[in-house]
C-alpha cells in the first residue's frame, strides 16, 4: 500500500478548518452588527471569499496532478478510511464530466463495494436552490405533489438568495476583457458608462448561472418561471387552489400572454370563486424581481445603442418594446440573413449527400460485379476459412485457420513473456476479469521501444506490427468492406490460471461482454453509450498456443447464457466478428497453464484510429533507414533462417495517402463530385477506393497526422547528418569502431524522439 502524500490530507484539512473559523467570525459578527454594518460586511465577505477561492486554485491544481500522478483516487480515499468521502467525490466529478469512462467505472466499482449506500452519491458543489429543484421536480414525476411543492418553494427561497450573492460579486473591479490596461485610455464619464454596463451585464447573466447545473451544457430554458408553472399544478392536485391562484398568476407576471395558463387561472378562479380568487395576487418579491431586471435591460439597450456595448438578453420573457425599435428591426434583419443562410447551407448539405447516395450506389453495383457473390477473397493462398458465420450460428463471424505459422507463434509467445507487464492494458490491474487468473500484456507501441533499447529482438516488434497488419488486411478483405478497416487498439496478452486458485471455480476468465455497447443480459438490450467503445466496429483475436487447459472463446446470445459457438484457439488460428450487439462473446476460465492470443479491435472510422500505432510505425521507419543497413546488417545475417517480416509501413502509408486523396475530391464543389462519379463508372479496379470516400464529410484533419509529419521531417535531418558519417566510415575502410560508434549515434537519436510517446497504460481497459 502506498501513503497518502501529506500535501492531499493536510490541503483538505486546512480548507474544513478555514470554512468553519470564517463561518463562525460572520455569523458572531452578523448576530451585533446594525443593518447597514451588515451589507458591508456581506460584501467584505463576499469579496474576501472570491479572493480566497482565487488564491487557492492553484494550489489546488498542483496538489491534484501530484495526487493523480502517484495514484488513482480510489487508492487515496481507501488508505485515509474515508469512503463516503471518496464516493461523493467521485459523483461530484462525474456529473460535472458525465463522459469520463474512468471515472464511471470508479462509480460501478464502489456500487458493488460493502457498506456503500446509496445516499453516499451526493452532488458536493450542487447549489442549494438547484438542489432543490430537482429533488422537486424528481417529486413531481413520482406524482408526489404536496412534496414536489415544498420543494419547489424551498427552491424559490434559496433562488433569490443565490440570485443576490451572484449580484454582489458582480460589483467589483473592472475586467478588461482583452485589453491591456496600460493602453486603456477613457475620461471619467466613459470610464464610469464602460464598468457600469459591465456590472449590470454580469447582474443579467446570473440568470443563467442559477439555471446551470453539473452534467448540462445548456442552461434550465426560463428557469425560475418554471417553478411556478410546477407550484400552480402541484398546488392544484393537492386541492390548495388559493396557492395555485397565486403561482398562476405569478407565471403570467411573466408570461402574460400564456394561453393555457390564462386557461388555468380561470378554471381554479371558479372551483375558488371569482370575488375569492380576485383578492389573491401575484408575489410581491417576483414583481420586485421583474421590475429590477427590466430597468436594468433597458439601461443595457441603451449603451448598445449609443456605445455599441453589445447586450444579449438572456430572458426570454422581455417585452419586446423593452429594446429600442432600432436594435428590433437591426436584430430581424439579421435573424432574417442568419436563417437564409442556413437555408443555402442545408440545401447544399442535401445536394452532397444525394451525390455521395449515388456514389455509394454506383460502388456497391461495381463491388457486386467484382467481388464473389459468397465469402470475399482471403488475400493469401495459406489460410483456410474453417468456420463461416453459418456454421458458428450467428452474422458477421468468420473461424480461419494458419494465418500464421508455427514459428511466428513462438516468437511472438517469447515476445510476451519477455515484454508484457502485468496488468498492461487493464489500468495496472493484474486481475481484472477473474482473482484466478494473472493477465500481462504489451503493445506494439512499448514493444517496438523496448527493441529500440535493445531489451527484445527488433524483429519480434516488427513481427507484431506486421502479423496485426495481416489480420487487418484479410478481415477487410474477407468482409467485403466498402470502407478500409482502422486499428483502434492491439494488444498481445497472455492470461495464466494460478494454481492455487483452481478450486470449485466457476468463473469466467472473460465474462460475456459486447465491444461496443454495454451488454444489459437481464432484459437482452446493449446499450451504445460510455463506458462502451462505441466506436468500434470489428474484432478480431490472433491465437498463438493451445498447450493450456480451458480458455475456450464461446459467443451468446444477448442474455449472455445461451452459448451458440465454441472456439478451441490454437497456433495460427483467428476469430474474427463484428464488434456490435450482435456477437455477444467471452472467455471460459484458463484452468491450467498460459493462453497467448494478440486482440485487435478496427473501426471504420479514421478519426478514432490508434495514435499509438502510428507512432510506432514512424519508428519502425526510422530503424529501416539507409543510416542504420550497416548497424543491422549482423542482425541480418543472423536470422537468415528466419521468415522475413513483410514491409507493411510503406503499404499503410501509400493507403492512407491514396484514402486523404479521395476525401479531399469529396470536399469539392458539385461538378467535381459529379466528375468523380463519372469515374467510378469509368474504372471497375477503382472501386474500393472510390468507396473510401463516402466518410469522408465528417473526416477532420487529426493531429496524429501532423506528428507522423513532423516525426518524419525528423528522421529526414537524421539521415542527412548520419549520412555524412557514414561516408566517412567508408572512405576509411575497415574502420570499424567508427562505424559502430555512428550507429550507436542514430539509435540515441531514436531513442530521444521516441520518449514523446504516451503509454499505452492509460485509459486502454479491455472490454
Amino acid at each position: 500500500m502506498h501513503t497518502v502524500p501529506r500535501l492531499a490530507v493536510g490541503l483538505t484539512q486546512h480548507f474544513s478548518n478555514h470554512a468553519d473559523c470564517t463561518g463562525y467570525a460572520c455569523n458572531v459578527t452578523l448576530e451585533n452588527a446594525n443593518p447597514h454594518a451588515q451589507h458591508e460586511l456581506e460584501c467584505l465577505v463576499a469579496s474576501t471569499v472570491q479572493l480566497l477561492l482565487k488564491q487557492r486554485v492553484s494550489s489546488c491544481d498542483s496538489a491534484y496532478s501530484q495526487i493523480t500522478e502517484k495514484k488513482d483516487s480510489r487508492e487515496i480515499f481507501d488508505q485515509i478510511n474515508k469512503l463516503a468521502k471518496a464516493v461523493a467525490a467521485a459523483n461530484t466529478f462525474f456529473l460535472a464530466n458525465p463522459d469520463h469512462m474512468e471515472m464511471r467505472q470508479n462509480l460501478d466499482y464502489y456500487r458493488m463495494m460493502a457498506g456503500v449506500q446509496e445516499d453516499d452519491f451526493k452532488d458536493l458543489e450542487a447549489r442549494p436552490h438547484m438542489a432543490q429543484f430537482l429533488l422537486g421536480k424528481s417529486s413531481y414525476s413520482d406524482d408526489s405533489f404536496i412534496l414536489a411543492a415544498e420543494h419547489f418553494e424551498s427552491a424559490v427561497d434559496e433562488y433569490f438568495i443565490a440570485d443576490k450573492e451572484c449580484r454582489v460579486l458582480c460589483e467589483g473591479a473592472y475586467n478588461y476583457d482583452g485589453y491591456n490596461y496600460m493602453e486603456y485610455s477613457a475620461d471619467l464619464f466613459q470610464s464610469m458608462s464602460d464598468h457600469y454596463l459591465q456590472v449590470l451585464s454580469c447582474k443579467q447573466h446570473c440568470a443563467v448561472e442559477l439555471a446551470l447545473t453539473a452534467g448540462r451544457d445548456k442552461p434550465f430554458e426560463d428557469f425560475l418561471p418554471s417553478h411556478f408553472n410546477y407550484l400552480q399544478f402541484s398546488y392544484y392536485n393537492s386541492e390548495k387552489y388559493e396557492k395555485a391562484i397565486e403561482c398562476a398568476k405569478t407565471y403570467l407576471l411573466f408570461h402574460p400572454e400564456d394561453e393555457v395558463m390564462n386557461q388555468n387561472l380561470n378554471y381554479y378562479s371558479a372551483m375558488l370563486g371569482e370575488d375569492k380568487a380576485a383578492a389573491i395576487s401575484a408575489r410581491q418579491v417576483v414583481k420586485q424581481y421583474i421590475q429590477q431586471s427590466l430597468l436594468e435591460k433597458e439601461l443595457l439597450y441603451f449603451g448598445y445603442e449609443a456605445f455599441g456595448i453589445t447586450f444579449v438578453d438572456p430572458d426570454s420573457w422581455t417585452p419586446d418594446d423593452v429594446m429600442p425599435k432600432k436594435l428590433r428591426e437591426k436584430q430581424k434583419a439579421e435573424r432574417e440573413t442568419a436563417a437564409r443562410i442556413t437555408e443555402e447551407i442545408g440545401n447544399l448539405m442535401k445536394e452532397i449527400e444525394n451525390l455521395v447516395e449515388e456514389k455509394k450506389k454506383d460502388s456497391s453495383e461495381l463491388t457486386k460485379m467484382i467481388v464473389p457473390q459468397e465469402d470475399g477473397a482471403l488475400l493469401y493462398s495459406d489460410i483456410k476459412v474453417t468456420m463461416t458465420s453459418k456454421q458458428l450460428n450467428g452474422s458477421q463471424r468468420v473461424l480461419l485457420d494458419g494465418v500464421i505459422t508455427d514459428e511466428e507463434c513462438r516468437e511472438l509467445h517469447r515476445l510476451s513473456n519477455t515484454a508484457a507487464l502485468k496488468g498492461d492494458g487493464y489500468r495496472g490491474r493484474p486481475s481484472p476479469h477473474s482473482p484466478s487468473e494473472l493477465y500481462q500484456g504489451v503493445t506494439v507501441l512499448k514493444a517496438v521501444k523496448l527493441g529500440q533499447e535493445g531489451k527484445v529482438p527488433l524483429k519480434s516488434a516488427r513481427l507484431f506490427f506486421d502479423l496485426s497488419e495481416k489480420v487487418r488486411k484479410v478481415l477487410e478483405s474477407y468482409f467485403r468492406l466498402d470502407t478500409p478497416l482502422y486499428f483502434t487498439y492491439s494488444h498481445l496478452v497472455c492470461r495464466s490460471a494460478i494454481d492455487e486458485k483452481q478450486d470449485d471455480r466457476k468463473d469466467m476468465s472473460h465474462p460475456v461482454h459486447v465491444d461496443n455497447c454495454v451488454l444489459v443480459s437481464e432484459v437482452n438490450e446493449c446499450v451504445k453509450e460510455p463506458p462502451a467503445y462505441t466506436y468500434r466496429d470489428y474484432s478480431a483475436i490472433l491465437y498463438l498456443n493451445e498447450d493450456f487447459e480451458g480458455g475456450e472463446f464461446i459467443f451468446t446470445e444477448l442474455d449472455a447464457k445461451t452459448v451458440t459457438a465454441e472456439v478451441h484457439p490454437k497456433c495460427g488460428r483467428v476469430v474474427g466478428f463484428g464488434a456490435g450487439k450482435e456477437n455477444p462473446h467471452g472467455v471460459k476460465a484458463v484452468t491450467r497453464g498460459q493462453r497467448c492470443a494478440v486482440a485487435l479491435w478496427f473501426t471504420l472510422d479514421p478519426a478514432h484510429e490508434e495514435k499509438e500505432r502510428i507512432q510506432a510505425q514512424d519508428l519502425l521507419k526510422m530503424f529501416s533507414t539507409p543510416v542504420d543497413a550497416e548497424f543491422s546488417k549482423n542482425e541480418a545475417m543472423e536470422t537468415e533462417s528466419q521468415p522475413k517480416a513483410p514491409a507493411q509501413a510503406d503499404q499503410e502509408a501509400a493507403r492512407k495517402k491514396e484514402v486523404g486523396e479521395q476525401k479531399l475530391k469529396l470536399n469539392t464543389s458539385g461538378d467535381a463530385q459529379t466528375d468523380l462519379l463519372k469515374d467510378a463508372g469509368e474504372a471497375k479496379t477503382a472501386s474500393k477506393g472510390t468507396t473510401k470516400t463516402k466518410a469522408a464529410p465528417k473526416t477532420k484533419p487529426k493531429a496524429g497526422d501532423q506528428t507522423k509529419a513532423k516525426t518524419t521531417g525528423k528522421v529526414k535531418a537524421a539521415a542527412a547528418k548520419d549520412g555524412k558519417q557514414t561516408a566517412k566510415t567508408k572512405a576509411k575502410q575497415g574502420d570499424k569502431q567508427k562505424t559502430k560508434l555512428a550507429a550507436k549515434k542514430t539509435v540515441k537519436a531514436v531513442k530521444k524522439d521516441s520518449t514523446s510517446a504516451p503509454d499505452s497504460q492509460s485509459n486502454k481497459d479491455e472490454l
